[in-house]
């Protein structure tokens, strides 16, 4: 995606549910940056101020957590990421429902996941930066996420 600093498209930011903080909001209030997720979760809940996300074509029924009007696009566009194989393979199977996390942001054209998950998902933060392109944060790295956003606005 080719972004410049005057009428810039916004920078799509996968967020989780539990990683969405004050500084978070306040990013995206600035106007830079679009905030995108999907309720694989349960008790995840996605405010008027993030985008539902098309989810990954891995996702089953029971975890859409969305009654089907609420569902983005069409069922047709839920077609699969090629990516999803080899995040399985670097997360491990019994942690689908963070495939699924990651393969939905990647789907969906996002620059960054933002996310609480050490164990599942950060520790693996290298090998899936260089998998998918896609940057990853903790939420209390923000201020490296904000410089990640200016970098990318104003390349």
């Amino acid at each position: 995606m080719m972004v410049g600093c005057c009428n810039s498209p916004k920078v799509k930011l996968y967020c989780e549910h539990s990683a969405l903080t004050k500084a978070i909001k306040k990013l995206n209030r600035n106007g830079k940056v679009m905030l995108m997720h999907f309720p694989y979760d349960l008790c995840s809940h996605s405010p008027k101020k993030r985008r539902i996300a098309i989810p990954s074509t891995g996702a089953q029924h029971q975890d859409l957590r969305l009654p089907i009007s609420d569902l983005p696009g069409r069922i047709a566009d839920y077609s699969g990421s090629s990516k999803l194989a080899a995040i399985l393979r670097i997360i491990g199977d019994k942690n689908r429902q963070d495939a699924l996390h990651i393969d939905t942001a990647f789907k969906n054209g996002c620059a960054a996941f933002i996310t609480c998950d050490s164990e599942n998902i950060l520790i693996y933060r290298v090998d899936l930066e260089q998998l998918l392109g896609i940057r990853f944060f903790h939420p209390d790295q923000h201020s490296d996420l904000e410089q990640f956003v200016d970098s990318v606005v104003c390349s």
